[in-house]
């Protein structure tokens, strides 16, 4: 149990993945965002674990794995897919538009 690094890691993680979900989910290349909140579930997982008394291995490698997985999920749920928009897209929105 440490309690300090937990918080730390919770607001690591919870600025990370609210920075990423509301300014960044449709500005960078697909996978920097769904990347990004992986990481940002990781830590959040992480820091949760670590304000906790007795933590065992299975806690730590299912929390892990699901909020790695569920955090990108739950944006793509949410905010729709991630990515800027392509050339291609541009290019035939302004063909379109001519």
């Amino acid at each position: 149990m440490n309690v300090g690094c937990g918080v730390g890691l919770l607001l690591g993680g919870a600025a990370i993945g609210l920075t990423t979900a509301l300014l960044l989910w449709k500005r960078l290349p697909a996978i920097v965002p769904v990347v990004m909140m992986a990481a940002a579930g990781l830590l959040i997982g992480a820091g949760a674990l670590l304000v906790q008394r007795s933590v065992g291995a299975a806690d730590w490698a299912v929390t892990l794995t699901l909020m790695g997985i569920l955090s990108p999920l739950h944006c793509r749920v949410l905010f729709g897919r991630p990515g800027g928009r392509g050339l291609r897209t541009v290019l035939a929105e302004d063909l379109r538009h001519a």
